[in-house]
């Protein structure tokens, strides 16, 4: 049977249960078109705000995903696309924490793009957790060597050891990147070196790995004087 207007309408009074009307519903509940979710993805990418607006006021959802089921959202912070960054942050139903297809999050992509002032937003104003299973904001922002973003998700109690999903920690994305200065902020704040991840590497393995010769050896120095033994070496199981 297919249910018409009046009849779903008539359902609270009916079953004495609340629905929300039909007429207080937001337009973009309704399934966008095709050609609809390609006009928001353009503008996205090339940070059209006034159009952004215009097909979101016309009923396009602002978590609408684009072909690759990545949020409009994270396409815009990907493209840096800053004035709608700062539009859809605010806009009215907007999921800050909706993930792409990999599970990957607007905070996740705002760390790893550098993008300061939208990480500050989303923490400060949005109240989006810094912390999350998996892959961290921390990780991102460790993997491009942000230090101002990595020590302010720190401030803001992100943990420093958070493991990924192959137990890869912060840490060793940082030094894969090969920032000193942030190597040295997450020593600061207490790294563990001696944490392996899935393949039994350590933190000092993976300088090794990516050709980091002086974190290496600082690693060495380090892990020499905190267990007073020279480093066993790596991987292990």
């Amino acid at each position: 049977m297919i249910l018409n207007i009046k009849y779903i309408q008539a359902l609270p009074g009916i079953l004495g249960i609340a629905f929300v009307s039909l007429s207080a519903m937001p337009q973009w509940v309704l399934a966008q078109t095709d050609s609809q979710i390609a006009a928001i993805t353009s503008a996205a990418k090339f940070d059209d705000v006034r159009a952004v607006k215009s097909l979101i006021e016309k009923g396009v959802s602002p978590n609408q995903k684009d072909p690759r089921g990545m949020p409009i959202l994270m396409v815009a912070i990907q493209e840096n696309s800053t004035k709608t960054v700062d539009y859809l942050i605010n806009a009215k139903g907007i999921d800050l924490n909706q993930p792409n297809m990999t599970n990957e999050t607007p905070l996740m992509f705002a760390a790893l793009y550098g993008q300061m002032s939208e990480v500050k937003i989303l923490v400060d104003q949005k109240q989006v957790p810094v912390n999350r299973s998996g892959w961290t904001p921390l990780h991102y922002a460790c993997t491009n060597g942000h230090l101002e973003i990595s020590q302010f998700l720190l401030d803001k109690g992100a943990a420093v050891d958070a493991p990924s999903p192959n137990e890869t920690t912060p840490l060793m994305m940082a030094i894969r990147a090969g920032n000193i200065q942030l190597v040295r902020l997450l020593l600061d704040r207490g790294a563990d070196i001696r944490i392996r991840n899935q393949q039994g590497y350590s933190a000092i393995d993976v300088a090794e790995l990516f050709n980091q010769e002086e974190i290496q050896k600082g690693l060495r120095a380090r892990w020499q004087k905190l267990y007073n033994e020279s480093y066993p070496g790596g991987p292990k199981s």
